[in-house]
């Protein structure tokens, strides 16, 4: 798969956060470099993980791919296309084939709206299925392949357990038929025994919908289990991307072979539940 053609083409990414100071008239006195010159590809059906230690950069990359931030410098091309600096009806049109689940379930979620309006919002934001008996039919199906009872269309987030909410956001991501799919820490705030279902699930949509998957974490054991290739971010760099059994088996870079030292090897996955 890493030999494929790139779905995402990231080149000199950087995001700069000044910091200010002055009560009335703040002035810039420095920034924070959250990304500092990213540059990879995601191909196309292919998982890549992004990994490292609180505070690296990985979750700020991620919201750049996916415009929740601007770039302060560099590329990001989406299916040839550079939407760097792309902004309304333009970038509207783009939004449907770029999805994200965040890491935490619960506030992700409006709990105001029952699981229909959540999972519905999509299909209204970018007009589809304006029949309301066809949109209701389409949000049922959609909970259903996500294995959540399409009874409890009517409930509200808080009636859910944190593993059916991260369902929720799954279904919710899968709305408009996205062609790349950001996963930001996904099972992080689940129960261990939780968090396997979740990665079983979004192993199975990826291959029922042919996805490209960009996973973030800190956690290595789901990493290997789950990714085609792995990068490894350090002070906003990436330092090290190499296919999953070659990270693993040989890690090239210090802060790798760091990484991977400190994680107890109970932790693989090795003959875990995960499918």
């Amino acid at each position: 798969m890493s030999a494929g053609e790139p779905l995402v083409e990231v080149r000199d990414l950087a995001k700069h956060f000044p910091i200010k100071r002055g009560v009335v008239f703040q002035r810039k006195v420095g920034a924070v470099r959250a990304v500092d010159g990213v540059s990879f590809d995601v191909n196309r059906g292919e998982t890549l993980g992004i990994v490292g230690e609180t505070g690296c950069g990985k979750s700020t990359t991620a919201r750049l791919i996916m415009r929740l931030h601007d770039a302060t410098s560099g590329e990001v091309r989406f299916d040839g296309r550079d939407i760097t600096r792309m902004k309304g009806a333009e970038l509207k049109k783009v939004r449907p084939e770029m999805q994200m689940i965040f890491q935490d379930p619960y506030s992700s979620l409006n709990p105001r709206k029952t699981v229909g309006s959540i999972v519905s919002e999509p299909f209204a934001i970018h007009g589809l299925y304006p029949d309301k008996q066809a949109r209701r039919r389409a949000v049922r199906e959609l909970m259903d392949t996500v294995g959540l009872n399409t009874e409890h269309y009517n409930r509200y987030p808080h009636e859910f357990s944190g593993g059916q909410r991260q369902r929720i956001g799954v279904a919710r991501a899968l709305a408009l038929k996205p062609k790349l799919l950001i996963a930001d820490e996904p099972v992080s705030a689940l129960d261990v025994s939780i968090q396997a279902q979740v990665l079983n699930l979004l192993r199975d949509m990826q291959r029922r919908f042919g996805l490209t998957v960009v996973l973030i974490s800190h956690d290595l054991s789901v990493v290997r289990h789950m990714c085609d290739r792995v990068a490894v971010m350090y002070s906003g760099k990436i330092v090290e991307l190499a296919p999953n059994e070659q990270l693993y088996s040989h890690p090239s870079h210090p802060y790798t072979r760091e990484l991977l030292a400190a994680v107890p090897r109970a932790r693989w996955y090795r003959g875990a539940s995960v499918s």
